[in-house]
């Protein structure tokens, strides 16, 4: 995994907006919110999860340079997912 996916981040979530799917949830590896929200309601939301994990091994991922956030966006998607999974 990355350095930046490594890292205890104690920055906040970013708002979890289930109105607007549009773009991406995952930068990385272009995941996007409707495609993990159809996957949450579909139940396979840990195919996605399970997906990014195993791309951030390899062939790794560089979110502090292409997520607008800085971030790593797991913390993002379980937050998603939760809300999801709530809506």
């Amino acid at each position: 995994m990355s350095d930046c996916c490594s890292k205890n981040n104690d920055e906040k979530v970013q708002k979890v907006d289930l109105e607007n799917l549009d773009g991406l949830i995952c930068y990385c590896f272009k995941k996007s919110k409707k495609e993990l929200f159809d996957a949450v309601k579909s139940g396979e939301e840990n195919l996605i999860v399970d997906d990014i994990k195993a791309k951030m091994n390899n062939p790794g991922c560089f979110c502090e340079t292409v997520n607008p956030s800085g971030k790593c966006c797991l913390a993002d998607i379980q937050a998603f997912i939760k809300a999801a999974k709530n809506s």
